[in-house]
């Protein structure tokens, strides 16, 4: 007789509790079953949480960027104001070029510093804002952590540790690079006296390059540290669907999957509304002066400008482009483990599917002399289980249906930052930029000798 054992399978009907270290699930036996009553775990951060907040606390007030307090929120609107505001107007007035020739004139600067200030006046506001509604625990999103398993919340200290390395591996080459820059720049240039009656170069020389190094530091400090809060946060989306493509082969209740998926995908929701605006404004404002500087540098070709001036707008690209790398990066990650989760569903349920014998309830093989009792007992027993098969493969059907129509991802305004964007985006960029080059160089007359090519490769 064969043995009709049910089969453990994944995403198969339990009638067990679903205990994964402190969370809970629990089968109601109603009409309405297939509800789950989730224990929120109401464990508050650990030791090594708690030290991480405090480290984040200092390094947002470090920033100047604290405003978790009234005090300290005074301190930062009035930093910004003169860093973001005030220092760029001044540079804008007063820090010109003395020389006659048109070849020397900071004619990039007001470019350079429209781009700047938009790009770090749009992230500042965003993290003030974020940080008055929802304070640095909301940002981080620490009372979603501790509803998480012990794995998750350790490797989120880690990321959490790594934010200010990953602030001084983005900030370091850039600020080189811009001392290279400045030194470069006011090397080659010389400078009209500032009105302040000071009359000695070397002291209003440094006034200059302190404050405007200040304004520089602030802004890139500022809109960094915004991109490095979204790749923490990011990080931490990423870590719960690593845990839970984990788990698809536990062979856990499909309610447990899909009330899970379901919280995931509602995190996700809440990123998306949180840094929506930052990465729609801070991204067009980046490919924006992208293509405005490239516009700029090739169009002035014919001008014969002195080289190091196009060094203020390499600069502001790099910096714009490095943070809008990390976080179409970081975005681009979840849309593909997605993806991944989707196929490894999709493969369990195959070969669940494809390996299940068929189940018959032929009876030519029993013997005559059996009674009619232990045919209806086996009769029933192989019932039984092709039921339990039938109903494992619909359950694991429809999990695998919720995950493929779903739709995980970090979104602004509907549009999806996954791979695919990313490719498109970049595809669009160089069509542009192609499109850009072309026409300067026609209009300018250095496209159609060699010359004009030798003068851009030099430029």
């Amino acid at each position: 007789m064969m043995d009709a054992t049910p089969l453990l399978l994944p995403f198969s009907k339990s009638s067990r509790d679903v205990d994964h270290n402190h969370i809970s699930f629990n089968l109601k036996p109603s009409g309405n079953w297939d509800i789950l009553d989730r224990v929120q775990s109401n464990r508050e951060p650990s030791g090594h949480t708690l030290v991480r907040l405090q480290s984040v606390q200092k390094t947002v007030r470090t920033l100047q960027l604290d405003h978790t307090a009234s005090s300290w929120g005074l301190v930062s609107y009035v930093v910004g104001f003169l860093l973001l505001v005030f220092v760029p107007v001044c540079k804008v007035l007063f820090v010109k070029s003395s020389s006659d020739e048109r070849s020397r004139q900071l004619v990039f600067q007001p470019v350079v510093i429209i781009i700047g200030v938009s790009r770090s006046m749009v992230s500042f506001v965003f993290l003030s804002h974020a940080i008055r509604k929802h304070g640095l625990r909301g940002v981080l999103f620490l009372d979603s952590v501790a509803a998480e398993v012990a794995q998750v919340r350790k490797d989120y200290d880690t990321v959490i540790e790594l934010g200010s390395r990953m602030l001084v591996k983005l900030f370091v080459p850039a600020f080189v690079l811009y001392l290279c820059q400045l030194t470069w720049l006011y090397y080659e240039v010389d400078l009209q006296p500032l009105p302040l009656g000071i009359h000695n170069w070397a002291i209003e020389l440094t006034i200059i390059v302190i404050f405007t190094a200040l304004s520089w530091v602030f802004q890139t400090t500022t809109y960094l540290y915004a991109c490095v809060l979204f790749w923490k946060v990011c990080k931490l989306q990423e870590l719960k669907m690593r845990q839970y493509f984990e788990m698809l082969a536990q062979g856990l209740d499909a309610e447990y999957y899909v009330l899970e998926y379901n919280r995931i995908i509602r995190d996700l929701g809440h990123t998306s509304r949180r840094f929506r605006h930052f990465l729609a404004f801070t991204g067009v404002i980046s490919v924006s002066g992208a293509l405005i500087a490239m516009y700029e540098v090739v169009n002035s070709l014919q001008e014969r400008y002195v080289l190091c001036l196009w060094g203020e707008l390499v600069v502001l690209t790099v910096v714009n482009l490095t943070g809008a790398w990390l976080c179409l990066k970081s975005a681009s990650k979840i849309a593909h483990l997605h993806r991944r989760i989707v196929k490894k569903a999709s493969c369990i349920h195959a070969e669940r599917t494809l390996g299940c014998r068929a189940v018959t309830a032929s009876l030519s093989k029993v013997s005559d002399d059996a009674s009619e009792n232990q045919d209806t007992k086996l009769i029933l027993e192989r019932l039984d289980l092709y039921c339990q098969r039938q109903d494992s493969y619909a359950r694991r059907a429809a999990l695998v249906n919720f995950l493929s129509t779903s739709v995980a991802g970090i979104s602004v305004y509907g549009f999806i930052l996954d791979r695919f964007f990313v490719h498109t985006s970049v595809g669009a960029l160089l069509t542009t930029t192609w499109f850009i080059l072309g026409r300067s160089l026609n209009g300018s007359g250095l496209g159609g000798h060699p010359s004009g090519v030798v003068a851009l490769a030099v430029g």
